[in-house]
């Protein structure tokens, strides 16, 4: 233990976990109906712990909202705000079909909090892309409340690059040195689905850089990256999930992972991987997550607080996107 510096190791955060409870359940038990795809956030000045999530039911409801949930024990969370698609559509001025991936953090020279929407959203009438319905795009928000009214802020990571054509979504942010860091989903012209990497000094005007390597060789055609950015002494750390599987749809999680964020260089540089192993009876055997995982440091508690997107075993009928069931769970590490 002494002989540990840096951030806290991302194999012992992995390796001491134990699965605490479900934290929320889906809209309902039937097939397609999910929650999570969301962050965690303490604010040490007020011990308020944030959550937000993505209920979702097959189509064509699909993910209709996002919520905000509250707690003062980091366990125990109360619904206090939500946002409709419906209620996006009218403020934004385009149609919404659904709602993904959400990450919740507060601007460092503000106090205000930022909340970035994954969203399906129409494609306008005019643009180039003819014969495209919609693209996935990612969609700020902004409150000094979270249980008050959003404000939209725009757009933030638009479909602008060949190798996020139809997909620039599912942000993993976090904010190291004052500098914030995204590693995004980009699906490209030809279906290829990467992480990307982008920069920012103030969470709204990004700076792409690009789909990074893994140690130094060209990604997968298939990797999807989902979790949470801490500053270690070798750079920024992504520690989350890894996903290479695509079932009916659904992308598929059985491996837990970090990296070293080598953004000067475009690269990612691989720390560790591991399998997950369901430690409750609410994950599913062969594949446990739903892509979508958060890690908060709990400093209150000095603790590690770990939320998974989990494929519940009874309810799901068979893998893939309108047939399985998702909760969200809550892991402590010590």
């Amino acid at each position: 233990m002494g002989a540990w510096s840096g951030l806290y190791p991302p194999q012992a955060i992995f390796a001491n976990r134990q699965f605490r409870k479900v934290l929320l359940d889906p809209p309902n038990f039937e097939p397609g109906s999910w929650c999570g795809a969301g962050s965690m956030w303490l604010d040490e000045d007020t011990e308020e712990y944030w959550l937000s999530s993505r209920p979702r039911m097959k189509p064509e409801k699909r993910g209709y909202a996002v919520e905000i949930y509250r707690a003062t024990d980091g366990e125990n969370f109360n619904l206090v705000n939500r946002i409709t698609k419906e209620e996006l559509s009218e403020v934004i001025g385009r149609k919404v079909l659904s709602i993904e991936n959400q990450q919740l953090i507060r601007d460092p020279l503000t106090g205000l909090y930022h909340l970035y929407l994954s969203v399906d959203v129409v494609v306008k009438e005019g643009d180039k892309e003819q014969g495209i319905r919609s693209k996935w795009e990612t969609l700020l928000l902004i409150t000094d409340d979270p249980t008050s009214s959003w404000e939209p802020y725009g757009f933030v990571l638009r479909c602008d690059r060949d190798y996020d054509f139809y997909e620039a979504r599912d942000c993993t942010i976090g904010i190291v040195d004052g500098r914030y860091f995204c590693l995004y989903k980009a699906r490209s012209k030809s279906n290829v689905v990467n992480t990307a990497l982008a920069i920012s000094n103030d969470g709204k005007n990004w700076i792409k850089l690009g789909v990074p390597t893994i140690d130094g060789k060209p990604q997968p055609k298939y990797l999807l990256l989902n979790g949470s950015i801490y500053g270690g002494s070798l750079g920024p750390i992504f520690i989350g999930t890894e996903t290479h599987t695509v079932i009916k749809g659904a992308a598929l999680t059985k491996h837990f992972t970090a990296y070293v964020i080598d953004y000067k260089n475009i690269n990612l540089e691989r720390l560790f991987i591991e399998k997950w192993e369901p430690l409750s009876m609410f994950e599913h055997p062969e594949y446990p997550i739903h892509t979508y995982c958060d890690i908060t440091y709990d400093s209150l508690r000095d603790l590690w607080l770990i939320t998974v997107e989990a494929i519940d075993p009874n309810y799901t009928k068979e893998l893939g996107l309108n047939t399985e069931v998702d909760r969200l769970l809550l892991y402590t590490s010590f």
